[in-house]
């Protein structure tokens, strides 16, 4: 069953719209995601305006906003908890947004390419989150709770590995602007993940606390 067949009888043209823009949201997120940690990461060439597309989410999101307001001034009692997931939905990807172009600001304070080890380990990390992207997508359009608990178990599988790196970074006797660039990358790698996350806890468990950062207190 998807997203829409939730509605009860006439989908409201409204939400159908704002619909349409999460979807091209979340399209977009995923390829922010992917060329900001391609660029970073990987030492790739940055191609498309990372500002400008975070711009053109944050726009959506106003959009998808004002359809919800409007649905609910003409008709308040319909279909608001799935209008509320709707708005959340928005901001978890905007916070997406957010997190690749601070990734594309990470690589321009880099002083140089990035490789060895920990870039191996981080890249390992950045590929487990972007097959992540389309499970978050899917769970949410098909309101499919198998594959959003199975997504928050995934992502719960990479945090864990994120507190290895996170101590193994605190230990490392490296460059400072080194040490810089790859914190920024392991937290942006961290803050998308949990903001994917919280996407498939609004088909799980609406408006209670999403999956937790890390722990740091002890390393496990």
């Amino acid at each position: 069953m998807g997203f829409l067949d939730f509605f009860t009888g006439d989908q409201p043209p409204l939400v159908k719209g704002a619909l349409d823009d999460v979807c091209t949201m979340l399209d977009t997120g995923r390829d922010m995601f992917a060329t900001a940690s391609a660029h970073l990461l990987d030492n790739e060439i940055l191609e498309i305006d990372l500002h400008a597309r975070h711009q053109y989410v944050a726009a959506r999101v106003l959009l998808v906003r004002r359809a919800v307001l409007e649905h609910l001034n003409l008709d308040p009692k319909r279909e608001l908890v799935l209008c509320l997931k709707l708005v959340s939905v928005v901001h978890e990807v905007e916070c997406i947004g957010e997190m690749s172009v601070m990734m594309g600001r990470a690589a321009t304070f880099a002083e140089g390419p990035r490789f060895g080890p920990m870039i191996d380990s981080l890249r390992e990390i950045r590929s487990q989150t972007v097959d992540l992207f389309d499970d978050a997508r899917d769970a949410f359009l098909n309101g499919d709770q198998t594959k959003a608990r199975a997504l928050l178990a995934r992502q719960l599988s990479v945090n864990s590995s994120l507190v290895g790196i996170f101590y193994d970074l605190a230990a490392r006797d490296a460059a400072a602007n080194e040490s810089m660039v790859y914190t920024m990358a392991a937290v942006t790698l961290e803050r998308t993940g949990i903001h994917l996350a919280n996407i498939g806890t609004i088909v799980t468990a609406p408006f209670t606390l999403a999956i937790p950062p890390p722990e740091r207190a002890g390393h496990s």
